[in-house]
């Protein structure tokens, strides 16, 4: 008897569905696009079948596809609605077999003896790297980062969490698309070898990016924030000949001005009504065009899987935030002659009362507003964190006349929660942080944070929302590298049960052990090195760190087109599939920044 594709579940609900409602017809739209694709039909899915649906057992999943052809936006609000309708998809991907994607050997231990003319070599071939894309588009120079999306999807997905994202999301447009990529993931992974030309296994923690011709490339504040980190590190911990010097500076006030002018809108907090600015990840300028590099047709399809307006995040305004901190005070420092507008603009982005603001969204912090509505990233204890979106109700109307709140749904990421904890340290004295119900918010962010350490959640890939565990661990070496710029008797009140010492000895151990002590590749390693450092990992001349400094030597030259370095995963979407982010460059960038903190400790 042969078994059942999803052609044979959807064509005729969906296809031949009459009077569908504008839910429904957002649903075929989207099936036409994804499973209409003449390439991907005829040559992949129409091959695909799945063991566990016979003809005589497609009724309910052509059911289950009817409903959502008929559904109202009201169904797609009602959490008894969705788990009655999806349970059968939730019931299949339940059945999934994760396979093994991740190849890691024990490494050898014995102690690399690693030259500095080595190290220089690295550093001179990522920093030329670096320089020659940035001056590539001399009018609007940025760093490309890509997307690619994995359609075999998020190994974390199974039933339950399908559901919970379901549930937890506010717009039908994309909980249309997560239906439909979840009845992708389903059948992929009943074929293993349809499921090879989407993905195959890979050395190392972070995944490699491949399949080129589908990446989308693009720039947002979020990753100019951690960019501007690293390009600084390289610029206060290096000395470098003066015209390459000059070009970090050129770099450090060209990303600066993106993130706090350029991606800047106002907002007003959910509880006091304060108006603030926010940083969001998708700017537009006056007539609804794309500040950030995406292409026309990506940006049309953005809209059409339901990011017509972009909620800002609170880690990336809170990096932008750290970032002018710390940018004032260096050229305050150092009396650098620097553009006095976007001075004043940094100064005028810190000048609000954002402990305030913050605690407005904390869980534990007394306020109600904007809580997480998907609860996939546990075993997390939430105490005491803030979920990534900030409240913004869209002015906007849909065509049947409802107003747009929320296209995401909100949830809590652990790293979001350090960029927080972090920006609120360096700008403390500005913010009162020190003070009343301050301190006791920012107590509740560090309580947090030692609660996923000391536990061991944070190992977990599905602890995570945006990042892997490693990308994790090293935002607590950024963390406690300002730390130690604190003094002794504002640290024992703020942490009076030295919490951050705990933290990082977890994360030391995770360095060691999870990371170099196994396969690695370059991007990996460079997150090793520099989080070792910035720790202040105590046994300097016993080689672990020359171990991640040897994966670097190792590998360079393996990327293509004049890079040194492939592109690897940095960070990630988890629905509505999994989608990868990286490029060649920010992998130059991630060991940039890895070998300045080296050179630094090593002196």
């Amino acid at each position: 008897m042969k078994n059942v594709t999803i052609y044979d579940i959807c064509d005729g609900p969906i296809l031949n569905a009459a009077n569908p409602t504008a839910p429904g017809k957002n649903l075929q739209k989207l099936y036409k696009k994804l499973f209409g694709n003449p390439l991907f039909k005829h040559f992949i899915l129409r091959w695909c079948s799945h063991p566990a649906i016979f003809p005589s057992k497609v009724g309910q999943y052509q059911q289950m596809m009817e409903a959502a052809m008929q559904a109202t936006y009201e169904n797609w609000q009602d959490k008894d609605w969705i788990e009655t309708t999806f349970k059968p998809l939730a019931g299949l991907l339940d059945r999934i077999y994760e396979p093994q994607w991740r190849i890691r050997e024990k490494t050898d231990t014995l102690p690399p003896r690693m030259r500095e003319a080595e190290v220089n070599k690295i550093l001179g071939a990522v920093l030329s790297d670096i320089i020659r894309v940035w001056d590539k588009n001399p009018k609007d120079p940025f760093f490309p980062v890509s997307a690619q999306v994995l359609m075999p999807g998020d190994s974390i997905c199974d039933g339950e969490n399908f559901l919970n994202i379901m549930t937890g999301l506010g717009s039908y447009e994309f909980q249309n698309i997560n239906l439909l990529f979840g009845l992708m993931r389903c059948f992929l992974h009943s074929n293993p070898l349809a499921l090879k030309i989407f993905r195959r296994p890979w050395k190392g923690i972070a995944e490699p990016l491949s399949m080129r011709l589908s990446w989308i490339t693009h720039r947002t504040a979020f990753y100019d924030d951690i960019f501007w980190e690293q390009i600084y590190n390289l610029y206060i911990l290096e000395e470098l000949p003066d015209p390459e010097q000059e070009k970090l500076k050129e770099m450090l006030e060209s990303i600066l001005h993106f993130l706090i002018v350029t991606s800047m809108e106002w907002l007003n907090a959910p509880s006091s009504g304060i108006r603030h600015p926010a940083i969001t990840c998708l700017p537009k300028d006056g007539n609804g065009q794309p500040l950030c590099n995406l292409k026309p047709r990506d940006w049309k399809a953005k809209k059409e899987l339901g990011f017509d307006d972009y909620v800002p995040d609170v880690d990336t305004t809170f990096l932008a935030l750290a970032m002018s901190r710390k940018w004032l005070d260096l050229v305050e420092e150092k009396n650098l002659p620097a553009n006095q507008e976007l001075l004043r603009a940094a100064e005028a982005f810190l000048d609000f009362p954002w402990v305030e603001i913050i605690n407005e969204y904390q869980i534990g912090g007394g306020n109600k507003t904007n809580p997480p509505t998907i609860t996939m990233t546990r075993p997390l204890d939430y105490f005491g964190s803030v979920p990534l979106w900030f409240d913004k109700p869209f002015k906007k109307y849909k065509e049947d006349g409802r107003i747009v709140r929320e296209t995401l749904g909100n949830e809590i990421c652990p790293g979001h929660n350090m960029d927080i904890f972090e920006s609120i340290l360096a700008n403390r004295y500005q913010w009162k942080a020190l003070e009343g119900e301050n301190l006791a918010t920012l107590q509740r962010f560090l309580t947090f944070h030692h609660n996923a350490f000391i536990s061991g959640n944070f190992k977990h890939d599905s602890a995570v929302r945006f990042y892997l565990p490693e990308i994790y661990v090293s935002y607590a070496g950024r963390l406690y590298d300002t730390w130690q710029t604190i003094p002794e008797n504002e640290r024992k009140l703020i942490d009076p049960e030295c919490k951050v010492e705990q933290i990082r000895a977890v994360a030391m151990h995770y360095c060691a052990y999870d990371m170099l002590g196994a396969t690695l590749n370059p991007f990996d390693a460079s997150l090793a090195v520099a989080t070792l450092c910035q720790l202040r990992y105590p046994n300097r001349g016993d080689g672990l760190i020359e171990r991640g400094i040897k994966v670097l030597h190792d590998h360079l030259g393996e990327g293509c087109f004049k890079h040194p370095y492939k592109a690897y995963e940095w960070t990630m979407v988890r629905h509505p599939t999994r989608i990868i982010v990286g490029s060649e460059v920010t992998t130059s960038l991630f060991a940039m920044n890895a070998l300045a903190c080296y050179k630094h400790y090593m002196k």
